[in-house]
């Protein structure tokens, strides 16, 4: 999913996936999100990811993980508010040696469903907060 200007500019982009994880439920995996640096701070990479997880609830997934390094805050600020949870600390992830956390997003009960601030009863789906 990208996002344009109004001269047809990409200023953003998210991708992702959706597959079965282990020959189970389905997992959605967000594998990039980039913002133009003059563009941030307008919510767009916010929308982005609620595209993609949007996407990936019409298909039935369960969750959604995805990796950012330790030291992006503004990344982990933005998946946090979104009802991601920290599930696991991955050492030297990335080719540079940088630090990772693994982020998840539980959707659906059975799956490590924890409810967030967004989520509703323990029957429901979370809800995810309103787009801008």
């Amino acid at each position: 999913m990208i996002t344009l200007d109004e001269q047809d500019n990409l200023i953003g982009v998210v991708v992702s996936k959706l597959e079965p994880h282990r020959g189970g439920p389905l997992r959605g995996y967000i594998a990039m999100l980039a913002v133009k640096e003059e563009h941030r701070g307008k919510g767009i990479a916010t929308k982005l990811v609620r595209m993609a997880i949007d996407a990936m609830i019409e298909r039935d997934a369960e969750e959604v993980v995805l990796e950012t390094e330790v030291t992006n805050t503004a990344a982990m600020k933005l998946y946090e508010r979104l009802g991601f949870l920290r599930s696991k600390r991955l050492h030297r992830y990335y080719l540079n040696g940088n630090t990772a956390y693994r982020l998840v997003l539980y959707l659906k009960e059975g799956t490590g469903y924890a409810q967030t601030e967004y989520g509703g009863h323990d029957d429901e789906q979370p809800q995810l907060p309103p787009l801008a």
